[in-house]
């Protein structure tokens, strides 16, 4: 056999076990990058809910914002109601104010 088939030979020989290596090492990193990524998925499966908590939290607050809304709406009317029967009131205790001291005076 000539030189040239032995060396190509050894080369692809030094291919192989160069390749056989980095997959040794290949494997053995993603089984420690699997373990790492199990060590998390809980940390973010819990992140995970509690964006969910939130984010039923912030839906009940609106909610509730909207009936405060409403109540408030409710009362500002209500107020309005109020000064307007008090200043009903004090206009009719002023007239009958007015009329008892005529009526009284006599």
């Amino acid at each position: 056999m000539p030189w040239w088939v032995w060396l190509s030979l050894g080369v692809f020989l030094a291919a192989i076990v160069a390749t056989a290596v980095f997959s040794v090492f290949a494997f053995r990193r993603l089984g420690r990058l699997t373990a790492i990524a199990e060590r998390i998925q809980a940390p973010v499966d819990e992140v995970a809910q509690a964006a969910a908590e939130l984010e039923r939290r912030m839906a009940r607050n609106e909610e509730r914002m909207a009936e405060l809304e409403r109540h408030r709406a409710h009362l500002e009317a209500s107020l309005a109601r109020l000064r307007v029967l008090t200043s009903a009131f004090s206009e009719a205790r002023a007239e009958l104010t007015g009329v008892r001291r005529r009526y009284l005076r006599k």
